[in-house]
């Protein structure tokens, strides 16, 4: 079987540090067939898809919040960094990214270039965030607090 490049982006452990935590992401291989079983047990439930750039989408737990599942900064700052503004709302879990959806129902591989961006920028808002880990409390409360606009201008920087 075929496999396509998609990354995993899971929530930051409870008191992360440089030592424990050293990328972003996950680079996991996205199958052709049952893309959405697949996803769904990536993400831990069934999963909405949200583009938030042209060239990937993110898969995320649908009912996140209401299952107490821990809110993913790192995913947010990249999802704000690519809108180009800090998004009113939180996510939560781990999300699973891939290239866009085919039309058949397939979504397909990120592209090469997409993968490596996006890599490097998922790393750069998780060294923000493992920089400011007193701040990864205050974030789900408000996520539009001016506080954690560095964390998406310096991600932005990288795309």
């Amino acid at each position: 079987m075929t496999t396509h490049s998609a990354l995993l982006v899971t929530p930051l452990p409870f008191m992360p540090t440089k030592s424990t935590l050293t990328t972003g992401s996950t680079s996991l291989d996205l199958p052709r067939s049952e893309q959405h079983g697949w996803i769904t047990q990536q993400v831990g439930g069934l999963a909405d898809a949200a583009t938030y750039h042209l060239q990937a989408v993110i898969h995320v737990h649908g009912n996140g919040v209401a299952l107490g599942l821990q809110p993913n900064p790192v995913l947010w700052t990249l999802a704000s960094a690519w809108r180009d503004r800090m998004l009113p709302y939180t996510l939560h879990g781990p999300a699973v990214i891939t290239g866009p959806e085919d039309g058949n129902g397939r979504y397909a591989p990120l592209a090469p270039q997409m993968a490596a961006q996006t890599r490097q920028a998922l790393q750069t808002a998780t060294d923000w965030w493992l920089e400011h880990d007193v701040d990864i409390a205050l974030w789900p409360v408000n996520p539009s607090s001016r506080l954690f606009s560095e964390a998406v201008t310096r991600t932005r920087a990288v795309l």
